[in-house]
């Protein structure tokens, strides 16, 4: 238990004091998602040094043509990505069918 509090405590920058204040559940919960995002940070950082590994191989074997498939996109390109995604996912239609003609 008190593992527990200082994990919580440390991973969201909580006092301890204020961890101390809320109920057991809410400690459990609170321990699993850091848990939780303590081991998806620690799954990026691997996935990076692979792709690094994959970047490096592609140039120097591959002369870097596939480097921008490895490659992150930009921010921009991947908030468009996924507003088209949403776009094509949505069942709304666009319109403006309040007003009348």
């Amino acid at each position: 238990m008190v593992s527990q509090i200082e994990f919580v405590s440390s991973h969201f920058n909580y006092t301890e004091e204020y961890v101390l204040e809320h109920t057991i559940d809410w400690l459990n919960a609170k321990f699993k998602q850091a848990q939780r995002e303590k081991w998806e940070k620690s799954q990026a950082n691997v996935w990076e040094g692979v792709k690094s590994l994959l970047v490096t191989f592609d140039i120097a074997f591959n002369k870097g043509k596939s480097v921008e498939k490895l490659m992150p996109s930009s921010y921009e390109e991947a908030i468009s990505q996924v507003e088209e995604k949403k776009e094509k996912e949505s069942t709304f239609v666009p319109g403006q069918w309040w007003l009348k003609d």
